[in-house]
């Protein structure tokens, strides 16, 4: 019998075992589930490649690359991105030489560079991605050491709370966080601390502020006191926040000489060559082209200062998670946006009005240049072909602005929401540590916040509570009702979630979790604060550059270099009427005269029709890529924030370079007139 039943346990045990072998757990689930989601066509490119070409490196590139490739999470081996790599460059010279070969333009010359710029960023593409996935897991490094030493205060469970916090973390934070839990289901660590501290290992260099905390709260667990426990929790949040500050007082300081150097590349030196075009093409008429002047200045010159903006920022520290509002109902599918009609949205395609507008302006700007075809330049090429940039510009407007104005109108109320939590946090605090229920506390809250935004949050819940008879749970958290769908806010998503827990242990431990959240959120508001007041003055050079300071200049430009366009066409036709009247002479004279008019030879040159659109678009570029690098520096390349503050500095720009362009064109083109009278 006894043997019978040993046999029997043992069996038992042996499914047990099995069974926990075959079940997925919720890490090991999520990380498979996320890791299949991040095959990219680099992946791909790199097998695909990498099957008929290998290139050996040298031991030290390989130990890098591999290691960018580890820190990238990239499935692809070093011999693969190098072979990807030259086969793009080998083949990119190949074409580049056979363009030039076919062709007589000069434009086929840049290919070349083109190529070496592809094998660069096949190459190089492994550590752009790992600096880009450190660049999102810092934005929420504060949110998570916030979210562990939260729930730490009421569970003090590491794996818990890494748990917690991977569950509510939105960048690759979180995915790594799921991992660090993977390694232990997996048997590759023995432990929580073991895997953790094998995860930190790669923040060492990046963020002395991160690893610190993590290890001041692995500690606290080993602190029999509660109060001491407590203490070091505390520590460890007031370490990751000093550090940010540290780390963005410092950037702030180094980010100077950078910014001064994308103003000069883009917009200083580009514009002094603008000004001496004229005068050099009139020497250069067949090589100075309308096509050279466009890929230069509206192709070329743009890749090279967005990739040195990317450069300049490529080392920002730690940043705060911004809000992610595409579940809120009110916010529309991406490229469009709604109309109101009867109470029912309409949704309209944000292409519309854009297009329309764009093939308008169009329409004028080719009508213009058919009807002054074959005549001398004038005044008024200057007007007529300001036509296809306002066309632009306006289609460029109505897309930023239909694409991000009932985002922003959400977003702003959802980040309202989100200062006065710490206010609200405290007052919840208060309420509960009388002993009141938590559906009782939350009116009361509401009440006394009234004057804010947060008031409709708790109102929400409260009539999901009274009029849909919902539990306190389901107030919050239902998909379909819950007070979260309107304010599809992490953070305080977060806090609900440690609020609910809580109070189902006691009012008391709500009451002190909600008490220490509002000094965490508080302090972490504040430090926002204080990074944006050090980022003030270069966002705000960098602000009044892209609204006045390239609007201004390059207006000047175009009037300038459409009185010396005229000047020198007008003294072109007295040499051709000289060269003519001279046909007669003979020796050196003749000579002379036909090698001095050769040089000024307008007819191949730059139309003034054509002059002024390239620096109009110029502008318009200039000004999205200034207000993508104060979009990098304030809000880490935030899309919709992009697409809001490009809308307004579009209107303000190009208003100002057209009243500008207008107002220098009359007067030089004056000038231009008194001079060509004084010179007959």
């Amino acid at each position: 019998m006894a043997k019978a039943l040993s046999k029997l346990t043992r069996e038992d045990l042996k499914k047990e075992a099995q069974e926990s072998i075959d079940y997925d757990s919720y890490e090991f689930t999520s990380f498979k589930s996320e890791k299949a989601l991040r095959k990219s066509w680099y992946e791909k490119a790199c097998k695909t490649a990498g099957k008929f070409f290998s290139m050996k490196l040298t031991k030290k590139e390989e130990e890098k690359l591999e290691n960018n490739i580890r820190l990238a999470d990239l499935n692809v081996t070093a011999g693969e991105v190098s072979g990807l790599s030259m086969i793009i460059l080998i083949f990119g010279i190949i074409f580049s030489l056979l363009a030039i070969v076919i062709s007589t333009s000069l434009v086929t010359l840049m290919f070349l560079p083109v190529s070496f710029y592809g094998y660069i960023y096949i190459s190089t593409y492994p550590e752009k991605l790992s600096k880009k996935k450190r660049m999102e897991e810092t934005s929420e490094m504060v949110l998570s050491i916030l979210y562990i030493v939260t729930f730490m205060r009421h569970t003090p469970n590491l794996e818990a709370a890494i748990k917690f916090a991977a569950d509510n973390l939105q960048s690759q934070l979180g995915y790594d966080f799921k991992k660090i839990l993977w390694d232990i289901q997996t048997r590759r660590f023995r432990d929580i601390y073991e895997s953790l501290n094998n995860f930190l290992i790669d923040w060492t260099e990046e963020s002395n502020g991160f690893p610190e905390a993590m290890g001041l709260i692995m500690s606290a667990l080993s602190q029999i006191d509660q109060k001491k426990r407590d203490e070091t929790l505390d520590i460890a949040v007031d370490t990751i926040l000093s550090n940010t500050y540290d780390s963005m007082v410092v950037y702030a300081n180094s980010l100077r000489t950078p910014v001064q150097a994308v103003s000069l590349l883009g917009i200083t030196l580009p514009i002094l060559g603008l000004v001496m075009l004229p005068m050099v093409s009139a020497f250069l008429s067949d090589l100075i082209t309308t096509d050279m002047i466009f890929i230069f200045y509206d192709l070329i010159l743009p890749v090279i200062v967005y990739f040195s903006i990317n450069s300049a920022l490529s080392k920002r520290p730690t940043g705060f998670a911004i809000p992610n509002v595409d579940s809120h109902p009110d916010v529309p599918p991406k490229n469009k946006f709604f109309l109101m009609n009867k109470g029912k949205k309409v949704y309209l395609s944000v292409f519309i009005v854009p297009i329309i507008v764009l093939i308008i302006f169009i329409f004028f700007f080719i009508s213009y240049i058919l009807s002054v075809e074959g005549l001398p330049p004038s005044q008024g090429d200057v007007f007529g072909s300001l036509t296809i940039i306002i066309g632009i510009a306006l289609a460029l407007i109505f897309y930023f602005y239909f694409n991000s104005f009932q985002k922003t109108k959400v977003r702003n109320k959802i980040a309202s929401v989100e200062n006065e939590f710490a206010n609200a946090s405290y007052i919840l605090s208060n309420v509960l540590s009388e002993g009141k229920p938590l559906e009782i506390a939350i009116v009361r809250t509401g009440e006394k916040m009234k004057s804010s935004a947060i008031h409709d949050f708790f109102e929400t819940i409260e009539s999901n509570i009274k009029n849909l008879g919902l539990s306190i749970k389901d107030a919050i958290f239902d998909p379909n009702e819950g007070a979260m769908k309107l304010y599809p806010s992490m953070l305080v998503h977060s806090i609900m979630r440690i609020l609910i827990s809580t109070s189902e242990e006691s009012t008391h431990a709500a009451s002190i979790s909600m008490a220490h959240i509002g000094r965490y959120t508080k302090s972490v508001h504040s430090i926002n604060e204080r990074i944006n007041d050090i980022l003030s003055d270069t966002v705000s050079s960098v602000g009044f550059q892209a609204n006045f300071i390239a609007p201004l200049i390059t207006g000047v430009v175009v009037g300038l270099s459409t009185m010396i366009f005229l000047i020198i066409n007008n003294l072109s036709g007295q040499l051709s009427q000289i060269s003519g009247s001279g046909t007669g002479l003979g020796g050196a004279t003749g000579m002379n005269l036909d090698f001095v008019l050769g040089f000024l030879n307008m007819s191949t040159s730059i139309e003034v029709w054509a002059f002024q659109p390239i620096v109009g678009v110029y502008l318009i570029i200039v000004v999205l890529l200034m207000v993508y690098l104060i979009n990098k520096i304030e809000f880490a390349g935030d899309w919709i924030y992009f697409m809001n503050k490009a809308s307004k500095t579009l209107i303000m720009s190009i208003g100002l370079y057209l009243v500008v362009v207008s107002i220098t064109t009359i007067i030089f083109t004056g000038l231009a007139g008194v001079a060509v009278m004084v010179g007959q």
